[in-house]
């Protein structure tokens, strides 16, 4: 055993020692004594209810929960307060705590002498002290329960093989809404009398300038943070003073991990877990070899006759869960990565279930059909193959693209937090099945291989009064030239005069809307890769555009473009 505090009866073992900080000093385990003893009194909660917490503020959420747990109550951790999950929680709940509409009124300094009035009481091993929410790859939030044994079990096994550093502050990015969150910023500091920060960071530049602040600290963060530290800020200064960075959510890019451990002189820990199990292994990367991940004390590592990794543990859901990774696992249990098999993405550190995006894409009434993917590039984003509605073909020709993906994503953002909205759009007349009706991920992917091209390269241009010469390279990835024709790609003609109208606006200072097309003729088609100059004259006073496309050919297209 170590010297850990169980969870369970903190309130009551816990030593008067500072727990946490924020700009106005220290925070001691009477300060939250305080607060506890404030929500005691006020939460209308009986004995096995649930109740959903969701604060911002780390210690208010602790004293809420610890609230909770003193009235019987296990507590419901939702990912974010958004309308969707209010209203999902409410079949579930019996009541909302912290940051959420019409909620109870907040903690104020005129109750703090309750707590001397309260007896705190120590909790049974196996009460069921929370309940968390992950993807399933039915697309629906799965409910998780966790007692205190299983949350006391992880953070033994933790304390076990890191004992150390325990006077360094812990800075933080991560949220307590998840569970790496509530484990390394909040329980295991807490339970080991660790303190640490009462606030995140929420950009590279805050863990800089928190960090300055300490003698000793510990980073607790993401991949997402972790790869974005800017190498031109003064991190030299801090490196006598970090002890450690943990990363989880995701496994951390080499180069990225390699960066901040000789940023800060310190070594990454990279934790392997997921909500069923919470952590089960850990890795610190080198330049020269990939690093096997290795389980925590206590936990046993398996292969499943799909490859996929089983874990057995006290602080296990069931004793033993099948996690969805394949893995290469070695006789000591030691393993790598070899990929997901469901659907369930990881995008920034969250977990993201393709199956409940693209659910929520087809409810909108612009939409028919989609279908979710993950692209990886310069960052790992999220995108949607969607094949519209009869409305929704009628907005994209009057609204055009950037006015419907705006909408689309505002509906979204009512269902997803905003690292969880698609970045990346298509629509297509139809879906791209193959001969078996089947949609491949390749065939997804392949649409968002290059960024849509729409304009012509202008190698030079000429100007002479009202009139102007360009000469432009038509690349050969031109969205335009997709369809149209399979096989033989062209140039469609109305490209043609939408070009002429969009530098004509650009460069001659066209003004009013279109009205008519005159004289209209195409004589040569225009193929990818070909290079055409294109002459402009604009008439202010009849308000007429005249464009020509020639080559060396000859003429491709002319005509009078009107507007009024």
């Amino acid at each position: 055993m170590t010297n850990l505090v169980a969870l369970s009866s903190w309130l009551v073992q816990a030593p008067d020692v500072p727990v946490a900080l924020d700009e106005a000093g220290l925070i001691s385990r009477s300060d939250i004594r305080n607060r506890v003893a404030y929500w005691c009194q006020r939460l209308p909660a009986a004995p096995g209810q649930r109740w959903a917490v969701y604060h911002q503020d780390t210690i208010e959420f602790l004293a809420l929960s610890l609230a909770l747990w003193q009235l019987g109550c296990t507590v419901c951790v939702p990912g974010d307060n958004r309308p969707v999950t209010n209203e999902r929680l409410q079949r579930r709940v019996a009541g909302f705590a912290g940051q959420y509409p019409k909620s109870l009124v907040p903690y104020t300094e005129r109750c703090l002498t309750t707590a001397k009035l309260l007896r705190w009481r120590p909790l049974p091993a196996d009460f069921p002290a929370l309940e968390i929410f992950t993807s399933g790859s039915t697309g629906e939030p799965k409910p998780i329960l966790k007692t205190f044994a299983q949350i006391e079990d992880e953070l033994e096994a933790l304390e076990r093989l890191w004992p150390e550093q325990k006077q360094a502050v812990v800075v933080t990015t991560v949220t307590h809404q998840h569970l790496y969150g509530l484990t390394f910023r909040l329980f295991w500091p807490l339970c080991r009398g660790q303190v640490f920060e009462r606030s995140n960071c929420q950009f590279a530049e805050d863990i800089f300038t928190r960090a300055q602040q300490h003698s000793r600290f510990v980073l607790v963060s993401t991949p997402s943070h972790l790869s974005r530290l800017n190498p031109a800020f003064d991190w030299q200064s801090l490196q006598l003073c970090c002890e450690g960075v943990l990363s989880s959510a995701a496994p951390l890019q080499r180069a990225d991990s390699l960066q901040v451990s000789e940023l800060l002189q310190a070594p990454v820990r990279e934790i392997y877990g997921s909500s069923e199990t919470g952590a089960v292994a850990w890795r610190v990367q080198n330049s020269e070899t990939e690093v096997r991940w290795q389980p925590l004390p206590g936990v046993g590592c398996t292969l499943t006759q799909d490859s996929t990794l089983q874990v057995s543990a006290p602080h296990v859901q069931c004793g033993r869960q099948v996690l969805s990774d394949r893995v290469e696992l070695a006789q000591d249990g030691s393993f790598l990565l070899q990929g997901r098999t469901d659907r369930i993405a990881k995008i920034e550190g969250k977990r993201i279930s393709l199956v409940e995006v693209e659910r929520v894409a087809e409810q909108q009434r612009l939409i028919k059909t989609a279908k979710a993917l993950v692209l990886h590039g310069r960052r790992t984003e999220l995108a949607i193959v969607a094949e519209l509605t009869p409305e929704g073909e009628r907005y994209l020709k009057t609204e055009k693209k950037r006015a419907l993906v705006h909408q689309l994503r505002q509906a979204f953002s009512q269902h997803f937090e905003p690292v969880a909205l698609p970045r990346r759009w298509r629509f297509v007349e139809r879906m791209p099945y193959n001969p078996q009706g089947k949609i491949t991920v390749d065939s997804l992917q392949a649409m968002f291989q290059q960024d849509e091209i729409k304009w012509p390269r202008v190698v030079s241009q000429t100007r002479a009064d009202q009139a102007i010469e360009l000469t432009l390279k038509i690349p050969g990835q031109l969205i335009y030239f997709s369809g149209h024709f399979a096989g033989n790609p062209i140039l469609p003609g109305i490209v043609q005069v939408h070009w002429a109208v969009h530098y004509g606006r650009e460069l001659l200072g066209v003004k009013g809307e279109f009205c008519r097309l005159e004289a209209t003729k195409f004589q040569q088609v225009i193929f990818p890769e070909a290079e055409v100059n294109l002459l402009l004259e604009y008439s202010k006073e009849k308000q007429k555009l005249t464009f020509q496309y020639v080559s060396e050919k000859g003429g491709h297209s002319s005509g009078r473009i009107c507007f009024n």
